[in-house]
């Protein structure tokens, strides 16, 4: 704890020796601040260096499939597809429709159903958002036919009412996916509140 040259003159007093006296002691004060600053930014330094240049951990499977979604967006035409919703607010709705503008290696099986038509590595990230008068939990899935359940999670309707996901996987040309909502619920239908996207990583 630092202390100022104001407050050590008030408690320690003249101490015999005049103005003389006093001005010696408030330049001792300031210069133990000085060090005292000098000295905690020399091991802020340290500390800094220390954590920069120490050996990074290898990366995890999700940090991978991250890397792998910046660089494809990076280096070439994206492949993306976006699915939007295509049901009424109204309606109660259990397993979600969608709805595309450009099927280019997923397309649209009556509208609750995508059928995967290329083999590949892919980056699906979904955002679910329920209406305001539905506070019980929902439980949001994402699976394929093949490969089972991609996506789950739940939304706590008295705290929050969207849900983001996303995941890297691989696909099947004929594999089909679903979103389902357990149990049934008024969503969204905007497409900026509730949205099905897929990225192409790459060919197998």
């Amino acid at each position: 704890m630092s202390l100022s040259a104001e407050y050590c003159s008030d408690k320690t007093g003249d101490w015999g020796g005049g103005g003389g006296a006093l001005a010696h002691q408030r330049r001792l004060i300031r210069g133990l601040l000085v060090w005292a600053t000098l000295l905690t930014l020399g091991l802020g330094t340290l500390i800094t260096l220390h954590f920069i240049h120490r050996e990074s951990p290898a990366p995890s499977e999700p940090q991978v499939w991250l890397r792998s979604v910046i660089y494809t967006l990076k280096n070439k035409e994206t492949p993306l597809m976006v699915f939007s919703p295509y049901w009424k607010e109204s309606d109660k709705v259990k397993l979600l429709q969608w709805k595309t503008v450009r099927p280019v290696f997923i397309e649209v099986e009556g509208k609750e159903k995508l059928m995967v038509k290329e083999d590949g590595q892919y980056f699906l990230y979904l955002q679910v958002t329920l209406h305001p008068q539905e506070k019980a939990n929902h439980t949001i899935t994402l699976q394929s036919e093949q490969r089972q359940v991609i996506l789950k999670g739940i939304i706590n309707g008295s705290k929050g009412s969207t849900i983001f996901m996303a995941n890297g996987i691989p696909l099947d040309s004929s594999d089909t996916l679903i979103v389902t909502c357990h149990p049934e619920a008024k969503i969204q239908a905007f497409h900026t509140e509730t949205f099905l996207g897929v990225i192409k990583l790459s060919s197998t």
